[in-house]
């Protein structure tokens, strides 16, 4: 038996189980629509399971939209503009709003995506955050709780570059800066 049919296998078993459940539940007057979205959640939670299992990336979405706030001077937000660029805005605009763990690649590892503009956090080899249209590995960041329950993002493809903004909220080189900096502490909050 191969993998793929080792995770279709309990999908189907499931499948059918909820069918049946649903059909009860349709005699007692509850509503398909509701039984619906709770097996698309209990299908979302199985293929995590299996795609974890395998070892391979999992995407688990997320509708709550984020900031990212950084403690370092007056404090900033990030954003990514359209044109790529990425800095720090003491008042939230509406390039601020992130769907951050739009995917979790692996337990610590995350993708980050601008709502507005659409585009993807990334870094280069020299430590430049950049905003991109296509994800690549250069996307992957790790997500690091620090002791003082403030977020630390660092590069996966490229170990040891902090994403970092300076007093000014301008954007710092991730190779100039440690994790134990307040230029790299992030907090997430809700959009208001």
């Amino acid at each position: 038996m191969n993998v793929s049919s080792l995770v279709l296998f309990p999908a189907g078993l499931l499948l059918l189980l909820v069918l049946c459940v649903q059909a009860k539940k349709n005699e007692a007057g509850v509503s398909p629509e509701d039984h619906g979205s709770r097996l698309r959640g209990l299908w979302k939670l199985h293929m995590r399971d299996a795609l974890k299992a395998k070892g391979e990336f999992c995407f688990i979405s997320i509708v709550n939209q984020q900031l990212l706030y950084c403690r370092v001077g007056i404090g900033y937000h990030l954003q990514i503009l359209p044109g790529g660029s990425v800095g720090g805005v003491h008042k939230p605009t509406e390039f601020c709003e992130f769907s951050p763990h739009v995917f979790a690649m692996k337990h610590g590892v995350v993708g980050i995506r601008g709502v507005k503009s659409g585009l993807y956090l990334c870094m280069n080899r020299d430590g430049q955050a950049y905003g991109a249209e296509q994800f690549s590995d250069d996307c992957l960041l790790k997500e690091n709780l620090e002791e003082n329950h403030y977020t630390t993002y660092s590069s996966l493809s490229h170990p040891g570059l902090y994403l970092a903004l300076s007093t000014k909220g301008e954007l710092r080189k991730g190779n100039s800066v440690g994790r134990t900096q307040a230029c790299t502490h992030f907090l997430p909050r809700k959009t208001p």
